[in-house]
C-alpha cells in the first residue's frame, strides 16, 4: 500500500458566542482537513484546528506540504511517516505549527490503518474499553453567573455527568469571586456531577494555592493549568499544597516537558493535546510514559477522534467534550449516561458530511 495523494480543505466552523466574548476568534474556528488517498482505494481523514485566524492559510499550506512529503510511503508504517514529517524540525525548530499540521496527516494515516485491518481505532490501539467518560467544556463560559448557570443546566439536559467551568472576566479577582461562581454551578448540578475548574495559566503559584484552598469544599474533580506552563517547580508546589487534584500538560508540544511534569509530581492528571504532540503516534508514547508514573491521562479537544485514544489505554481518564469541529462529520460517537460509546466502524468511524462541507468550506 502506498500514499498517492493528499487533499487539504479548510472550513470555518461556527461557534456559539457567550455574552462578553464577541469577536471573530470566538465566532469562527478554522479547521484544516486532510484526505489521504492510497493506491488500494482506501482513504483516511484527519483534521486539526487553529484559534489564530492569521495562520489559517499557513497551517493549511503546511498540512499539504507535509502530506506531499509522504507520497509513495506505506501509511501502515506510522513511525516512518511521522518521522518524515517531523524531520524538518531539525532546522526550523520543533513543535509549534509543524506538530499541529502533522496531526491532521497522522490521524488520517491511522484511519487508513484501521480501515485496512477492518478494526476501529479504539481496539487497534489497545482496546482497554469501548466507552469513555466525557465532560462538557463549552457551555459554562460567560461573564455573569446567570449565564454559566444556564450553561450548566443545558449540559445536564444534554446528558453530561461532568463539566468544566472557567474564571470570570477578572481572572485575577478575589478568591471570593471564584467561590461565588463555583457555588452557583454546584447549586445547579449538585455533587453527583463532576466539576472541573480551568485557570488557563493565569494564576501565580501563591494565588493558585490561596484560591484552590478556598475551592476545596466544593469537591472539584480537578483544577487545570493553575500557573504558567513552564513553571514546573511552582506547579509541583501547588499540587503538594492542595487537596484538589491538579491537571496540566495541554500547552506542551513534545514529550520531554511532560516527562518533567511527571518526574516533579506536578500533576495528578496529565492533559495531553494530541495536536500539539503531532497526532496519535506520539500520544501513545506519552500515555505509556504517564502510566509508568501511575498518572491518568485526559485528552484536549477533538473528542470525535481522541476518544479512541483514551479508550485504548489502561490509564485513560476522560475526554474533553468540546463540540467545535463535530459539525463537519457524520458517524459521531453516541453520548450515553455521560460516556461516549465507540462504534465498530473501522478507523475512527468518521466521514465528512457533504452538506456541511458545501456550507463551511472556504478553500
Amino acid at each position: 500500500m502506498k500514499i498517492t495523494s493528499v487533499e487539504v480543505l479548510t472550513a470555518m466552523m461556527p461557534r456559539a458566542v457567550p455574552r462578553g466574548y464577541e469577536n471573530r476568534r470566538w465566532e469562527e474556528l478554522p479547521t484544516i482537513v486532510a484526505i489521504v488517498r492510497t493506491d488500494t482505494g482506501i482513504e483516511g481523514i484527519g483534521h486539526t484546528i487553529t484559534l489564530n485566524h492569521e495562520f489559517t492559510r499557513s497551517l493549511a499550506t503546511m498540512v499539504g506540504e507535509l502530506g506531499e512529503s509522504l507520497i509513495g510511503l506505506d501509511p501502515r508504517r506510522t513511525e516512518q511517516c511521522l518521522g518524515k514529517m517531523l524531520y524538518p524540525a531539525n532546522w526550523v525548530g520543533p513543535g509549534g505549527m509543524l506538530n499541529i499540521a502533522a496531526c491532521a496527516i497522522d490521524i488520517a494515516i491511522w484511519d487508513i490503518v484501521g480501515k485496512d485491518l477492518g478494526q476501529p481505532l479504539w481496539r487497534l490501539l489497545g482496546g482497554a474499553t469501548d466507552r469513555v467518560r466525557v465532560y462538557e467544556s463549552g457551555m459554562l463560559i460567560g461573564v455573569d453567573i446567570d449565564t454559566i448557570q444556564r450553561g450548566a443546566e443545558a449540559a445536564l439536559k444534554a446528558g453530561y455527568r461532568a463539566m468544566k467551568m472557567r474564571p470570570g472576566p477578572d481572572r485575577h479577582g478575589r478568591a471570593a469571586d471564584a467561590v461565588a461562581r463555583v457555588r452557583a454551578v454546584r447549586d445547579v448540578i449538585g455533587y453527583d456531577v463532576d466539576l472541573m475548574y480551568d485557570v488557563n495559566q493565569t494564576w501565580t503559584p501563591s494565588r493558585a494555592i490561596q484560591v484552590g484552598r478556598a475551592l476545596e469544599p466544593f469537591e472539584l474533580f480537578w483544577i487545570e493549568d493553575p500557573t504558567l506552563m513552564h513553571d514546573v517547580v511552582g506547579q509541583a508546589a501547588i499540587a503538594r499544597a492542595l487537596d484538589v487534584p491538579v491537571c496540566a500538560g495541554e500547552y506542551h508540544y513534545d514529550m520531554p516537558p511532560l516527562l518533567k511534569l511527571l518526574e516533579a509530581r506536578a500533576v495528578d492528571y496529565l492533559m495531553v493535546d494530541m495536536m500539539r504532540m503531532g497526532g496519535i503516534t506520539q500520544f501513545r508514547k506519552v500515555a505509556a510514559m504517564a502510566e509508568a508514573f501511575g498518572v491518568p491521562v485526559a485528552s484536549h479537544l477533538i473528542p470525535e477522534v481522541f476518544c479512541h485514544c483514551i479508550a485504548a489505554i489502561p490509564n485513560g481518564l476522560i475526554v474533553e467534550g468540546m463540540p467545535w469541529t463535530q459539525g463537519l462529520f457524520c458517524g459521531l460517537p453516541d453520548l450515553v449516561d455521560g460516556k461516549l460509546v465507540l462504534s465498530e466502524r473501522p478507523g475512527h468511524g468518521l466521514e465528512l458530511d457533504p452538506d456541511a462541507v458545501r456550507r463551511l468550506r472556504v478553500s
